[in-house]
């Protein structure tokens, strides 16, 4: 997936000046540059997937795991490749929001399975706080079944993961020869920004880039 052009960039801004209005009220923008500060968050959100496909290629590699989780990897590099070419401008900027969405949430989930089954995180950043953005940038019903289908392929892993009897002890040598995150190279896109998420249930502000 190629970096945003700047035709795209115009185009980006055009449409959340139009979606703007129906963001969800946990997001707030400020007044003077709120726009320009989520499409630039947009343009790190999508230009961040392959970074981090290749951080979990990485992994794979010198972990020697294989089965689902290799699986997921390509299935989450398989969202990347729309044939952009037959798209106008504005149908290729939304194809690009929706494929790094169906990336990043993808490999969220696969990244909080390995953390909380194995204590084995690829990438050391939260991306919760940041797709919940892009869900609501992209809106409600579609959001939801990009999810659902997210969630499926997570129940998936699972039940594989399951029937792994070595993956445990592959992962623990690998942890164990490593010594220390291997992408601590990663950086948060939520530490700073122009724009504030308000997540109510935890009374907790998130400046975003």
């Amino acid at each position: 997936m190629p970096p945003l052009s700047n035709q795209s960039s115009e185009f980006l801004i055009a449409f959340l000046n139009e979606r703007v209005n129906h963001l969800h009220d946990s997001i707030r923008l400020r007044e003077s540059d709120g726009t320009a500060a989520l499409a630039s968050f947009i343009k790190k959100y999508i230009n961040l997937v392959p970074d981090l496909i290749t951080a979990f290629e990485d992994f794979i590699a010198c972990a020697g795991v294989n089965g689902e989780i290799a699986r997921q990897l390509t299935t989450a590099k398989e969202f990347l490749d729309v044939p952009m070419d037959i798209m106008s401008a504005e149908e290729g900027l939304e194809a690009n929001m929706y494929q790094a969405y169906l990336a990043h949430r993808l490999l969220e989930e696969l990244n909080d399975t390995l953390s909380v089954q194995f204590n084995c995180p690829v990438i050391p950043v939260n991306m919760t706080r940041s797709n919940l953005i892009v869900h609501h940038i992209i809106g409600e019903p579609f959001a939801n079944q990009i999810d659902s289908a997210i969630q499926l392929l997570n129940d998936k892993l699972l039940a594989s993961i399951k029937k792994n009897q070595g993956l445990r002890a592959r992962l623990q040598e690998y942890t164990s020869a490593l010594g220390k995150d291997p992408s601590d190279r990663f950086p948060c896109l939520t530490e700073s920004s122009n724009i504030r998420l308000l997540f109510k249930s935890q009374n907790s502000r998130v400046r975003l880039n």
